[in-house]
């Protein structure tokens, strides 16, 4: 279900910036895609009996990439890449380094969750991550752990100068980005507040802007 889910977005995402998908067989495209839950291999792997051939690629997480650059016969780097709540944004800074390397001439950069069984649901809430009321309540003095969802997301990535070379609508422009690790907290979920500023004042100070410019903060869903 995720490289359906993957097909149909980064076919729409293509669209909707401009670019025919079948126009790029043959070139250097880049996919990079965010997944760390995979519900659905799971149950097919373990009903042995009623497995066959398509399990090999289609319970995987590199196969949701692969899947869009076979499709579309994409010869650059294809990738799943998995950092937690973090591998969407993980998976933008890696094509953002493609693309300022040269490495890509543009990326397709997605990340989705599908939750295909309980099973992970009940180990989260053993391990005390899981809200009650199954509703995150970030930066709450009521916040009890997080909620799970589903959800899917594309983008498409240029340089800025062949954005605006081919006449492509530019939603937005990536400064800059940075991706690091909290080292040792008080435990593995749990967020490490000096890292994170380490964190901050590095991508701060490589894109050379001041924090005082920044005037609208999206956060991640449980607050951390």
């Amino acid at each position: 279900p995720q490289q359906r889910f993957m097909l149909e977005l980064a076919w729409e995402a293509l669209t909707d910036a401009g670019v025919p998908p079948m126009s790029l067989g043959g070139s250097d495209a880049g996919v990079y895609v965010a997944a760390n839950s995979n519900d659905y291999g799971r149950r097919l792997l373990e009903d042995i009996q009623n497995t066959g051939a398509y399990a090999v690629n289609g319970t995987t997480f590199y196969g949701i990439a692969n899947r869009v650059s076979y499709f579309l016969d994409l010869r650059g780097p294809s990738m799943a890449v998995d950092t937690a709540c973090a591998g969407s944004l993980t998976a933008l800074h890696l094509a953002s380094q493609g693309l300022r390397s040269g490495e890509t001439p543009i990326a397709i950069v997605g990340g989705l969750n599908i939750m295909a069984t309980p099973a992970l649901n009940v180990a989260l809430d053993a391990a005390g991550a899981m809200s009650p009321d199954g509703r995150s309540k970030a930066f709450d003095k009521d916040a009890d752990g997080y909620g799970r969802g589903e959800g899917a997301g594309v983008v498409v990535l240029k340089r800025l100068a062949d954005a605006r070379r081919d006449g492509d609508p530019v939603l937005a422009v990536i400064l800059g980005s940075v991706v690091s690790q909290d080292g040792r907290s008080d435990g593995m979920m749990a967020p490490n507040a000096e890292a994170q500023e380490h964190m901050l004042r590095q991508v701060y100070g490589r894109v050379g802007i001041s924090p005082a410019t920044v005037d609208y903060v999206e956060a991640h869903g449980t607050g951390t």
